[in-house]
């Protein structure tokens, strides 16, 4: 994967994810903004075709990158898709015209959704095609793995975040008593959805220890860097299984001590089976290179 293709899927995946983050209304909105837009005369409906086009356009503007790729012929549809999605969301009543259902929020989810994964589907394929022609495994799953840490972390901070402030949103509209205090509740909602995104960022950081190790097996398999690499990514996998274990025990306790001054609870039990698996599969590896490391040192010797 060349760092033009890596770029792609990068602004691919970092222009469409956030779309579904986005409030429900946002979408909509800006569909009743064109529509208003193009009923104040010829002007404004004019303007409104334009930006209609230029945001449809937008994602045919990947025909451009070169080399041309297979998968190139994605981009017109997902342009396609973008024009339908906007015109739909001006004109809802082609969708939907029952009394007291809001089309526009259907037709915006829909929109959102088509699009964004035919675009993350041309990016994946075409970076797929360039890493079958890579010339550097190591170097390439590194950086693959980089990316995929840093989309991970940016995801989880942004969807934790926004999760909190719509539980303290919720809490505030169900409590409308005088003298309700909620302070300590949207203190543990802060604190809670801080500790739930601290194992999603130690397994980010372990992505990306896990692609220094693959850059350093493709330079020496068998070098001094490789054994204690694996070994240092063993542990923290198990780490990050243990601490997400003891976040969840911690949490719940927490919320259970200060029960009586809380007005939410959000008690979980989750086992980290992701963690867990591949702090296994690292320990397995970690042996196989030792074995393989003295295997190599007596040949070394014997020669």
């Amino acid at each position: 994967m060349d760092k033009r293709t890596f770029s792609v899927g990068t602004a691919a995946a970092f222009l469409t994810v956030p779309l579904f983050l986005l409030p429900a209304e946002t979408i909509p909105r800006f569909g009743e903004w064109l529509r208003e837009l193009s009923l104040s005369g010829a002007a404004g409906n004019i303007l409104a075709w334009a930006i209609v086009l230029a945001l449809s356009a937008l994602p045919a503007l990947g025909l451009l990158w070169r080399p041309r790729c297979q998968w190139d012929w994605l981009l017109p549809l997902a342009a396609a898709e973008t024009f339908a999605g906007l015109y739909l969301l001006v004109n809802p009543s082609l969708v939907s015209n029952v009394p007291g259902i809001d089309g526009g929020k259907f037709i915006a989810l829909a929109a959102v959704g088509s699009v964004s994964s035919t675009l993350l589907a041309w990016a994946v394929l075409r970076s797929l095609k360039h890493i079958e022609q890579s010339v550097s495994p190591g170097k390439t799953l590194e950086r693959l793995l980089c990316f995929s840490a840093a989309l991970f972390g940016w995801l989880a901070a942004w969807t934790t975040g926004a999760g909190a402030l719509e539980k303290i949103k919720n809490v505030a509209e169900t409590n409308t008593m005088p003298g309700v205090s909620l302070e300590w509740t949207n203190f543990s909602i802060v604190l809670l959805a801080a500790a739930d995104l601290i194992p999603t960022l130690l397994g980010c950081g372990a992505l990306i220890l896990a692609g220094r190790l693959a850059r350093t097996i493709e330079a020496d398999p068998f070098g001094e860097e490789t054994v204690p690499l694996a070994e240092k990514l063993r542990r923290d996998c198990r780490g990050i299984a243990g601490a997400s274990v003891l976040i969840y025990a911690g949490g719940n306790l927490f919320q259970f001590l200060f029960l009586p001054l809380l007005r939410r609870g959000d008690l979980s039990v989750s086992f980290p089976m992701f963690p867990v698996l591949l702090a296994a599969a690292l320990d397995l590896l970690c042996r196989y290179f030792r074995r393989a490391k003295a295997v190599s040192d007596d040949n070394e010797s014997i020669i």
